[in-house]
């Protein structure tokens, strides 16, 4: 659905998003290099809402600078609704 017909329309960018509700998306990394981390990857996570422009959104969570990458995701199960947030601090070494 494109944002003309009340779609979610995201800017080519190292992103990542979870929907909270049908109008609620939570996402990262679309906001340029001062909500990335030194590793570029999304720093912060914001509530974006249908019909509002992403400039909108509101800051919900917040990594450090330092940390490989934050993110926040939302399910729900059996009827159940949950929201995790998280920090991811260290690459795993593949070896």
């Amino acid at each position: 659905v494109g944002a003309a017909q009340g779609g979610f329309d995201l800017p080519e960018c190292k992103s990542r998003f979870s929907y909270k509700d049908r109008d609620t998306l939570l996402v990262g990394g679309a906001f340029g290099d001062d909500e990335m981390t030194d590793s570029g990857y999304a720093r912060t996570v914001r509530e974006w809402k249908r019909g509002s422009p992403l400039s909108e959104s509101k800051l919900v969570y917040e990594g450090e600078r330092g940390d490989v990458a934050a993110a926040g995701f939302a399910y729900h199960d059996r009827g159940e609704r949950y929201e995790l947030r998280y920090r991811a601090l260290l690459l795993h070494p593949c070896a």
